[in-house]
């Protein structure tokens, strides 16, 4: 994960009164941050439409026990996946500045 604005959140163990329900259950907050990253993208790819446009964000998750409570949670944090922008090639040096005088 890199150095994006953040968000988090959680899973606790869901209580299924059938199997179809899932094991767990919970919620990610967004932070404001990580949504003005979202919409930055969101305009970016409207000025400039991407029919493969696709929203990528990254999820990792920890095993922890409530401090209040003692029972036992995953713990998420998540990042909005952004590629960087290629960076265009550096121009070549002209040979000009082979001829100039050294000052030494």
């Amino acid at each position: 994960m890199s150095n994006y604005p953040k968000s988090d959140g959680g899973l606790w163990r869901h209580e299924k009164l059938n199997e179809k329900h899932p094991d767990f259950r919970g919620h990610i907050v967004v932070s404001k941050d990580q949504l003005v990253m979202l919409l930055d993208i969101a305009k970016q790819n409207a000025s400039n439409p991407d029919p493969e446009f696709k929203l990528k964000i990254d999820v990792a998750m920890w095993n922890r026990v409530a401090k209040e409570t003692g029972s036992e949670y995953k713990y998420l944090s998540t990042e909005v996946y952004k590629k960087e922008p290629k960076q265009a090639a550096p121009e070549p040096m002209s040979d000009d500045h082979l001829n100039e005088d050294i000052p030494f």
